[in-house]
């Protein structure tokens, strides 16, 4: 594990040098009068991009006497790492990790998505699940953490198998989301776990097939969680920043939900518009596929929560995830120690 944290801040430290976010004032360091800056880091996202266009965040930031500098990355858990933003997205399964491998210490205070990356196989292939697929072949993935987490989980709460980069029951092969689909059409692998707007054209040729039944991971929670609620889980990012910053900035971190909260309403109410405007964001380019991700996020598969601020119960149901990690290898990049931090989720009510 140490070797691992010193990799993960080396190179939070060089992602922050080139994105050149080292020597920004913070929310708390801003002059008398000036805006208060707030550092976040987050992946290219439509949601963003529709408050941004529509001028609703320059006016949220106008009337708060804020400035959001944003940091655009795939790997906010390396940026985090080297203590260089205040807020970032981040998977509910990596808070703990997190906080295990750096010493930081975070506050949960919102939820945006919900963990939305299946496990494809090639059409006609006859595996159902994890448990169809033969011991030691290949599986393509995107990395160690994030959603391998949760396959890892289900893997072993549902079949009773070890799902892990680096050994384990299966060769989990590590390449870009959008290389996957056509490692697994090709043959490089016998499955693959691939965020849905990465195999779009894929998926809509029926070239590949999305297993356990066409259902994504948040779909999926709760047939394997001990104590489920019926409602969704697990989220695939929420708004976590550090502890000094959130204790610091209570009523701007509700001002922050509720900016949010903005952001998801006018995707529910414009997803075909959203889909059309920003294709870059869902990988679609002809007609057909831009078609065929508007009708996917129409039904029960938006993985865009409803609401963003946290609800009690809501946070009790969804942390017990932590309890399963423990359970797993301890060879396991994402496995939990029995003393492994808690991290805090706060439910606060936007203002």
């Amino acid at each position: 594990m140490k070797v691992k944290k010193t990799m993960c801040v080396a190179a939070a430290a060089a992602l922050a040098l080139t994105l050149g976010v080292g020597c920004s004032k913070s929310a708390d360091q801003g002059a008398e009068g000036e805006p208060q800056v707030i550092k976040f880091a987050f992946a290219p996202d439509p949601v963003w991009d529709l408050l941004k266009d529509s001028g609703t965040t320059a006016k949220w930031e106008a009337e708060n006497n804020v400035k959001i500098e944003t940091s655009s990355t795939w790997d906010e858990f390396t940026y985090f790492a080297g203590g260089h933003g205040d807020i970032v997205s981040m998977a509910t399964q990596e808070t703990p990790v997190l906080e295990a491998e750096t010493g930081i210490k975070t506050v949960t205070f919102g939820k945006y998505n919900y963990q939305r990356v299946p496990l494809l196989k090639r059409a006609g292939d006859p595996y159902k699940t994890l448990a169809d697929i033969p011991k030691g072949s290949k599986i393509c993935v995107s990395g160690p953490t994030s959603n391998t987490a949760f396959w890892t989980i289900l893997a072993k709460e549902m079949h009773n198998l070890d799902y892990r980069v680096g050994g384990g029951d299966f060769e989990l092969v590590v390449n870009d989301h959008f290389v996957n689909p056509t490692n697994l059409l090709r043959g490089d692998c016998e499955a693959a776990a691939v965020i849905p707007e990465a195999a779009i054209p894929q998926l809509r040729k029926r070239e590949l097939e999305i297993m356990y039944d066409g259902k994504l991971p948040f779909q999926l929670y709760k047939e394997f969680a001990p104590n489920s609620d019926g409602k969704l889980h697990v989220s695939g990012n929420n708004f976590v920043a550090t502890e000094k910053w959130y204790d610091a900035h209570k009523d701007l971190a509700a001002k922050f939900v509720d900016l949010w909260q903005t952001g998801v309403d006018m995707w529910k109410e414009q997803k075909a518009e959203t889909v059309r405007k920003y294709p870059q964001h869902f990988s679609v380019e002809s007609e057909d596929d831009v078609n065929y991700m508007i009708d996917f996020v129409s039904g029960d598969n938006d993985w865009f929560v409803d609401k963003v601020a946290l609800e009690q119960d809501w946070i009790g149901n969804e942390t017990e995830i932590w309890d399963l990690q423990k359970d797993l290898n301890p060879e396991n990049a994402n496995y939990l120690a029995a003393d492994a931090p808690t991290p805090r989720f706060e439910a606060i009510n936007p203002q």
